[in-house]
């Protein structure tokens, strides 16, 4: 554990019990979570206990694994060292609660499955709001007050559903054994109550959990460690509220504020910074009003955080200006990225293309977009499965679930082969971007779509549905190529990864350009009160060496002044 500082050790070699840990951006976070699930499972004498390490996404758990093992294999084990368990948190529910026992509250006869809530068969499960019917995959189950409330979002706003109409469809719904990521929280309750032994079990068997990037958690993820701290479990926490961009599923950082204040809860802060450069790390404080040290020494090279004016019907010229400043950044185009706040806009940005077609022919043209525009493979391939999916028989609505987790292996995998084989071949399975698309690209589609489905049922035994033939009809099909817009990152050289802040959020990244529109700006530069203020400070500590600001060229004068108190310098101007 030498490659600790003084604080993380402090934070590492606590004797067993809950604590809160309030940690900066670029402090260190997955080393000292990891460190930390070390000790503890060193330090507990429970021969039957397991010690969680949680957190909200697939790419930390993937990291904190990685390290976790190294760090086994680099230490000396004792008896039991490797009994943890190291997933999301919603996987944890999954794993430990919905999987083995959520058939019992949901009243199916079979293992629940998670849907996205586009699949086609989920037309016959939308839920009346009063005025309409919505599709059940906007609805959301928020815990309010220790009950349930129900709601459908319609963009950012947000339609309350009458509790009856809600609870009558997730009902519906839970009977054939499906469930939303938003539903199997609320399964995950529900089973729990059903089921007092479970919960008694379930502390029992995790007395100790720990959970990163804290400011995450929601009402009804709050609501089950609750439960599980009633029954015996100790949780600890480490995370940044000023991070908290999930304000809109009610994870807006209050949990872990106001743990650190709880009787028996031990409190300690990390305030170094590791990550980025001086000049970042003073406006990551103006921002937010922390005072965190910078660990680093600036290099030779430019580096620092700047604003440059652009004009939307000029991206590329803001996309040339970037990658200069990369160029005498000495970063790569591969260790860079341009985020945006909202998924509109990173289509918009990275020339995604208005998706074409209707139903489950827009599910294949979506797939050739990600495949042969944004090269996506792994979005290609979800999209294409759901496309697949709704050719499938009503019995087979499980697959997507099926393929992702790859159980039962004997089927699951080679299933996942057939269709990936068919994703990823132009030349004989899903039809290239550049063709026409009602008279060239939809021929061949239908055309090695029946080869594919007969396969499937051949090799697989799946069951086709109805009507194929409607189905694939070629409806909302221009004649014009898929994929023929120009876009922001096919512009010569390297292409630079556009996305939204939520999905590089908990990254370092040499470089970040945040194009950014006049109102968030002013959220930013007004701070973390607000989820907008905050997501740009997500944005800014994702940056190791630059961080860029676009800022909208009509009203770069308003801002100029402010941007410069809080640390930015003009792109251009030194």
């Amino acid at each position: 554990m030498s490659d600790l500082s003084s604080d993380q050790r402090d934070v590492v070699e606590l004797p067993l019990g809950p604590i809160c840990v309030t940690a900066c951006a670029g402090s260190g976070k997955t080393r000292t979570a990891v460190h930390r699930l070390y000790r503890m499972r060193q330090s507990l004498s429970d021969r039957c206990g397991i010690v969680a390490l949680l957190s909200f996404s697939n790419v930390a758990v993937d990291t904190f694994r990685t390290d976790y093992f190294a760090l086994t294999r680099s230490e000396s084990i004792g008896e039991r060292s490797s009994a943890v368990e190291i997933e999301t948190v919603d996987g944890f529910l999954t794993a430990n609660i919905l999987r083995p026992h959520g058939y019992k509250a949901m009243g199916c006869n079979r293992t629940p499955f998670l849907v996205g809530g586009s699949e086609p068969f989920l037309k016959g499960f939308k839920v009346f709001g009063g005025v309409r019917s919505h599709e059940i995959g906007n609805l959301n189950a928020n815990v309010r007050n220790g009950a349930f409330e129900f709601s459908c979002d319609e963009g950012y706003a947000s339609v309350p559903i009458p509790s009856t109409n809600a609870r009558k469809v997730i009902d519906k719904l839970g009977a054939v054994g499906a469930y939303t990521h938003s539903l199997g929280r609320y399964w995950a309750i529900r089973t729990l109550e059903r089921d007092p032994y479970l919960l008694r079990a379930l502390s029992r068997r995790y007395p100790h959990i720990l959970i990163d990037e804290a400011q995450d958690i929601g009402p009804e993820h709050q609501f089950l460690l609750e439960m599980l701290i009633k029954n015996g479990s100790q949780l600890s926490l480490i995370g940044d509220p000023h991070q908290g961009i999930y304000e809109f599923s009610g994870a807006d950082g209050h949990f872990l504020n106001a743990y650190s204040a709880r009787e028996g809860v031990s409190p300690h802060s990390l305030t170094v910074n590791y990550r980025s450069v001086p000049i970042i790390v003073e406006v990551a404080n103006k921002l937010s009003g922390r005072s965190d040290a910078a660990d680093r020494v600036p290099p030779s090279s430019l580096n620092g955080a700047y604003y440059i004016p652009y004009k939307k019907a000029e991206k590329d010229k803001l996309l040339e200006a970037y990658k200069s400043m990369l160029a005498s950044a000495n970063v790569a185009a591969k260790d860079a990225s341009i985020v945006c706040r909202s998924t509109n806009w990173v289509e918009e940005w990275r020339g995604g293309g208005e998706a074409q077609g209707q139903g489950i022919i827009r599910s294949f043209v979506e797939a050739t977009i990600r495949r042969d525009k944004l090269g996506r493979f792994d979005e290609a391939f979800d999209k294409a499965c759901k496309g697949i999916v709704g050719l499938l028989g009503q019995e087979h609505g499980d697959l997507v679930s099926v393929l992702k987790r790859g159980v039962p292996r004997a089927t699951a995998v080679p299933l996942r082969r057939a269709i990936w084989s068919f994703v990823r071949d132009a030349d004989s399975g899903l039809p290239s971007g550049r063709l026409l698309a009602k008279s060239e690209w939809h021929p061949l589609l239908k055309a090695r779509l029946l080869v594919l489905l007969e396969r499937l049922v051949t090799d697989f035994s799946l069951t086709l549905a109805d009507s194929i033939g409607q189905k694939l009809a070629n409806k909302a099909l221009l004649d014009t190529p898929i994929t023929e817009l120009s876009d922001l990152v096919s512009s010569q050289g390297e292409p630079v990864h556009v996305s939204t802040v939520h999905q590089v959020k908990g990254e370092s990244i040499g470089a970040v350009m945040y194009v950014a529109d006049r109102g968030q700006v002013r959220n930013m530069l007004d701070g973390t009160r607000t989820e907008i203020g905050r997501i740009g400070y997500v944005a800014v500590t994702r940056a190791r060496n630059l961080f860029v600001l676009a800022v909208p060229e009509n009203c770069i004068g308003d801002f100029e002044s402010e941007l410069v108190a809080c640390g930015f310098s003009k792109a251009g101007s030194s």
